[in-house]
């Protein structure tokens, strides 16, 4: 498969921020983000995976909370670092699977547009990265995308392989509705919260 039409391979994404065409770049924080920071009161470290623009990145800084955020495309890397400024230093250029962030040092890791990003055959290295890469009792929050299967991203998520890819690790204890998703996203997106469980 040539790299540009491979999602799983940085020039895939780098083509697109190149040409401009970038039709998930929300170009802000969303609205069921803002509401989870308000109504935490918890802080400490927490994971951008595939953050692209990167504006999360302020919301959770304002928030208290101490920041990573990755992504493998250079172009995003750029770009994210574009618009934070002072916290450019908190994006890193690295690929999320194979990054030593140290076992178990995330509270937090955010999700939105990473898992849809990637085809199906990834979801299991992701469920497994996400469990090892956060602290007993963490959590893996954001946006999921739900919908039917697609052969092309952004590739959605029915309940059932959620339900498959997380019973192991994860126990979800909020989901809502997104109410302000963009077009391409519209109706498909769920504010979630899953709970690392034990495993012992």
């Amino acid at each position: 498969m040539e790299k540009s039409v491979d999602s799983t391979h940085p020039d895939f994404w780098t083509s697109r921020y190149a040409a401009g065409k970038m039709p998930w770049d929300f170009a802000g924080v969303p609205a069921a983000l803002k509401s989870f920071l308000a109504r935490s009161s918890a802080s400490g470290k927490v994971l951008i995976p595939g953050c692209g623009s990167g504006y999360e990145v302020q919301a959770f800084h304002e928030a208290g909370y101490d920041v990573t955020a990755i992504d493998f495309s250079p172009a995003a890397v750029d770009q994210a670092k574009k618009v934070l400024g002072v916290l450019a230093e908190r994006v890193i250029l690295g690929d999320f699977f194979t990054q030593n962030f140290g076992q178990g040092r995330f509270d937090l890791i955010y999700e939105r547009t990473f898992l849809c990003s990637m085809p199906p055959c990834r979801w299991p290295d992701y469920a497994n990265r996400m469990a090892d890469l956060l602290s007993p009792a963490g959590r893996l929050i954001g946006v999921f995308l739900y919908g039917q299967q697609s052969e092309s991203p952004p590739y959605p998520i029915t309940d059932k392989q959620v339900d498959q890819l997380f019973q192991r690790c994860f126990r979800l204890v909020r989901s809502e509705l997104v109410t302000d998703s963009l077009p391409l996203f519209r109706g498909m997106e769920r504010w979630q919260e899953w709970l690392k469980i034990d495993q012992a």
